[in-house]
């Protein structure tokens, strides 16, 4: 193999994290400095943000046989690396208050990116599941960060690392399989030998559904979805939204390379699967997310239902062009809400006294006291729900139209019904922002200089693009095409 320059661009993402990941474990080798290594992370994941510029105008580039690097996988890269760097900015205020072991957060965190942006571009099963543990393993030590402190984090570690190694067990048993059956772990070479008449269709279809299990776990969907609300419960609100938008992100956009290149939708049965999953996802999803009092796991009830109306795209299958700017327009509007979501609640922290602040019932009244920051929430819970005038409707447009015109009617029924239920349960915590609240000393009195905090910063512009978006989503939709030109 002759490494070139395009290979050489198209890795360097990869070079400079790695090479950050380094100069970090030096650091804290020689002196421990929170500040330093936050500094370092962030100056770090800058740069890779602006070196996909350069992958950008490259092209296609194949690193054979294990990494494809394209705009799609470009695409999915730099959220996140995005979302990466947001976490940094959120976790740093509420690292500053643990005394001991804080610079490890940015090392597993900068670990866990390597791992998604290698993830993005596996064009092999041999590198997607190296990146996939490569991100799933520092996210067990990250849920499990505030054990001391937290309870239920050490509990949601255990149950993340425990169902995680068992996902991973599904998915080397599934490539076993796969690989008895066509000899080859190619994506593409394996969509080629799958239409041979050699192939043995049960234990093809039997290593295709294994895969799935490890997938329909990473992406919380139903019946692997169990783990989703605990753990979000147990982590602290930047890991919460780390995990809950970069590690899917990543892992969708692997899972949608391999339903493509494989074609392992037309295997008798698999559409019937994905179809079944969806559904379950959609409803139970929203349904679970009724009874909840606490905010995270409303946020996780709600993660597993837009899972489960974004694999609806993965069921259609018609042009792929068309495919992949709906999944591009999705995943930017759950990105949106989800990091907005999780960023106001690590705000709350500044404003709630006396009180759980991932409680449902802590919120009553804050319009009145916080009335920005009740605004916010607002935005984001609505943008969730797909109400218009938010990113989130254009969403579900997308997704509507498509199931429509696939002539898929029970999924689209689905996806109705269950947008209906998730209605009530983000209308919920909005009327209770805007009661009149018990106490009024429950809320810590906060000085409109937040706004101008990076934290602030970042709420404010998301919420803003969550409406502008919503209202005019034209600039959203030319950068999706953008991102599927010569996909």
């Amino acid at each position: 193999m002759i490494f070139n320059y395009q290979q050489f661009i198209a890795l360097l993402p990869v070079f400079i994290l790695a090479f950050i990941i380094v100069i970090m474990m030096v650091s804290i080798g020689i002196k421990r400095n929170h500040r330093i290594n936050a500094t370092i992370a962030i100056i770090g994941l800058s740069l890779v943000l602006f070196s996909l510029y350069f992958i950008a105008k490259v092209g296609v580039v194949d690193l054979p046989p294990l990494l494809r690097v394209d705009r799609p996988s470009t695409f999915y890269a730099s959220l996140v690396i995005l979302v990466s760097l947001l976490t940094c900015l959120f976790a740093y205020p509420w690292l500053s208050s643990i005394q001991e072991n804080r610079e490890e957060f940015y090392l597993l965190l900068m670990i866990s990116t390597l791992g998604g942006v290698v993830l993005a571009s596996a064009n092999h099963f041999a590198a997607l599941f190296l990146s996939m543990e490569l991100m799933s393993l520092p996210l067990c030590g990250l849920i499990g960060y505030v054990f001391k402190s937290h309870c239920s984090s050490l509990e949601a570690a255990f149950k993340y690392t425990i169902l995680s190694a068992i996902a991973s067990a599904f998915f080397l048993f599934g490539t076993a399989l796969l690989y008895a059956n066509t000899g080859t772990l190619d994506f593409s070479e394996l969509g080629n030998t799958i239409h041979s008449s050699q192939i043995v269709q049960p234990l093809l279809i039997a290593g295709f559904c294994l895969i799935l299990v490890s997938f329909c776990f990473k992406l919380s969907l139903v019946p692997f979805h169990l783990w989703t609300p605990d753990v979000y419960q147990g982590s602290a609100s930047p890991v919460g939204m780390f995990l809950a938008s970069a590690s899917k992100i990543a892992v969708f956009g692997a899972f949608m390379r391999l339903l493509i290149c494989a074609s392992i939708k037309n295997i008798p049965g698999i559409g019937a699967v994905l179809s079944v999953i969806a559904v379950a996802s959609m409803l139970l999803g929203n349904l679970m997310a009724l009874r909840q009092n606490n905010i995270k796991r409303v946020l996780g009830y709600s993660s597993i239902a837009h899972f489960g109306y974004i694999l609806i795209i993965c069921i259609a299958m018609q042009d792929t062009k068309q495919l992949l700017e709906a999944v591009a327009i999705c995943i930017v509007s759950y990105l949106f809400s989800s990091v907005g979501a999780f960023g106001i609640l690590s705000l709350m922290k500044m404003v709630i006294v006396n009180q759980d602040t991932d409680l449902i019932g802590s919120y009553r009244g804050l319009f009145w006291k916080h009335p920005l920051l009740a605004v916010l929430i607002t935005v984001n819970m609505l943008s969730l729900a797909g109400m218009p005038m938010t990113i989130g409707f254009i969403s579900k447009f997308y997704l509507l139209s498509l199931g429509i015109s696939s002539h898929l009617w029970s999924l689209s029924g689905a996806l109705i019904l269950g947008s209906s239920i998730g209605v009530y349960y983000y209308l919920r915590i909005i009327i209770i922002l805007y009661l009149p609240p018990r106490n009024f000393m429950d809320y810590h009195p906060l000085a409109y200089s937040w706004v101008s905090t990076p934290r602030g910063i970042v709420v404010c512009f998301l919420a803003a693009c969550s409406f502008v978006l919503g209202v005019y989503p034209q600039p959203m939709i030319e950068l999706a095409q953008f991102v599927v030109l010569n996909a």
